[in-house]
This record gives structure tokens, C-alpha cells and sequence, in this order.
């Protein structure tokens, strides 16, 4: 690791602490209150029944609530730190200012920070995409939570991100349970998770994602060389895996799948 990255890992870290960025199930529970604030409660029942709408509306909310609280905790403490960092390019800038103007000043701080700025920029757009993965999960979960379905989340190790109910009725029988995996995108490392989940040998496996761009090539893939159902918002479903049975809208696994195995493993606890 460079020396200029590894001051940078340190600058942020301090950026993040001071600033108070809040966890994800902290990010997560504001979008949900905002929800619930224009929503109200909705009944279980309704929950499936508008799981895609509800679970798009915090996505896209949970990400608001993310921005807000990214331009409190950055926009002023990536500067105050850097101050702290590099004391001899503030102090530079200054005596140019003095004597050139601020505009004069402002430039030579800049490109004396150039460099660290540009590493303080990637490692917020690394660290939102490592959260919005765990976002998105965590949303789904308090969605299953809304209406009432038993799940049990599992080690974030596992490619399995959650077990549907739970994972006792997994082992005992796996043709009335469900895996699923929670993947923001499908851009990487997609198909080491669905090699895990392939080799996992159950028949309802499903692959959940807020990826926009799925192509007919990662259908192709998943849900016929990994025999995984993949699991897409409504509009991308209708717009383009139509006639794919195995692309699932959320609206479809909701109201279709869901039910038809929650029967069957409710029938068996009685």
C-alpha cells in the first residue's frame, strides 16, 4: 500500500468518526420512518402485496438519507483534516494568497491536494457501494419484518443471505424453504456467488438484485447454468424478461412464490 493511501485510510477513518456517519441500520431505520410517515402501517397482506413499490421507494430513499448525512460529515471534515494532514501546503497557499489574491491561493492549495482529494473521493464511492449492499439487504429484511415472514439472516460470510423461514427447516427439508442472496449489483464477482449457491443443491434458490442494467446474458447464466431464480424489479422484468420464467419480478416472488412454500412449511409446524 502507498504511503499517500494508507494517510488517506487514516484521514477518513477520523472524517467518519468526527462526522458521525451513522450505520446502516441506522440509515436504513430513518428511510423506514420516513416511509412509515407517509405510508402509515401497512398490513402485512399489503406489504407483499406492494413489496416491489415499497422496497423501490426506500431504496431510493435510504439513498437520500445516505447523501445527507455523506455532504454533513465530508464536506467540511475532508478539509478540516487535510489542514491537520498537510500544514505546509496551507501555510503555502496562504503566502501565495497574500501576496496573488485568494483565487491565486485557492489554486495552489488545490493542486497541492490533488492527489489526496482524489483518494478521499474513492474511498467515499468504495464506501458507499460496500454499504449499499448492506443497505439493500437490511431493507428487504425490515420489509419480510412488515410482513411478518420468518427469515434467518446468516453469516455475512455465506453467499446466503438469508433462509426463509429459518434454517432448521432447510436442513430438514429443503423443497419447502427458501435461500436467498441479496446482490446490489451484478457487475462483479456474480458468478462466484452463484457457484456457492449452486452448490448448495436446494430447488428454491433466488437471487435478489436492484441492478438496472441485468442482461439476457446474466439470465442466460444464472437461472440456466446455476438454476437460479433471478429476482428484478417490476419495470425490468416487464421490459425485458417477459417471457423468462426464471426472472422474477419482486411483485411475482412476493405474491407468488412466497406463498406457495409458506403454505407448505406452515402446514409442516403445525
Amino acid at each position: 500500500m502507498s504511503d499517500l493511501k494508507a494517510r488517506t485510510q487514516a484521514l477518513m477513518k477520523r472524517v467518519r468518526r468526527s462526522g458521525g456517519l451513522p450505520t446502516s441500520h441506522e440509515i436504513v431505520s430513518a428511510a423506514f420512518t420516513r416511509l412509515r410517515r407517509d405510508e402509515g402501517s401497512p398490513a402485512p397482506a399489503e406489504v407483499l402485496t406492494r413489496f416491489n413499490e415499497l422496497l423501490h421507494r426506500v431504496w431510493l430513499e435510504t439513498l437520500l438519507v445516505l447523501e445527507a448525512h455523506e455532504a454533513r460529515s465530508y464536506a467540511g471534515g475532508i478539509p478540516r483534516e487535510l489542514m491537520e494532514d498537510y500544514p505546509d501546503d496551507l501555510r503555502a497557499a496562504e503566502a501565495v494568497a497574500s501576496t496573488s489574491g485568494f483565487r491565486a491561493g485557492a489554486l495552489r492549495l488545490f493542486e497541492a491536494w490533488y492527489p489526496s482529494l482524489r483518494e478521499c473521493f474513492l474511498s467515499v464511492s468504495q464506501s458507499r457501494k460496500s454499504r449499499g449492499g448492506r443497505n439493500f439487504e437490511l431493507q428487504i429484511e425490515r420489509l419480510l419484518d412488515l410482513a411478518a415472514v420468518p427469515y434467518e439472516p446468516q453469516e455475512t460470510e455465506n453467499r446466503t443471505d438469508l433462509v426463509l423461514p429459518d434454517m432448521a427447516t432447510h436442513q430438514s427439508n429443503r423443497r419447502i424453504s427458501m435461500v436467498v442472496s441479496v446482490k446490489r449489483t451484478l457487475r462483479e464477482r456474480w458468478q462466484e456467488v452463484a457457484e456457492e449457491l449452486f452448490n448448495l443443491r436446494s430447488p428454491n434458490v433466488f437471487l435478489f438484485t436492484a441492478d438496472e442494467g441485468v442482461t439476457s446474458k446474466h439470465a442466460e447464466r444464472i437461472c440456466g447454468d446455476y438454476n437460479i431464480h433471478l429476482v428484478v424489479w417490476d419495470h425490468v422484468k416487464a421490459s425485458r424478461f417477459a417471457a423468462d420464467a426464471g426472472v422474477l419480478s419482486y411483485t411475482e416472488w412476493a405474491t407468488d412464490e412466497l406463498p406457495a412454500l409458506r403454505v407448505r412449511w406452515e402446514r409442516r409446524s403445525r
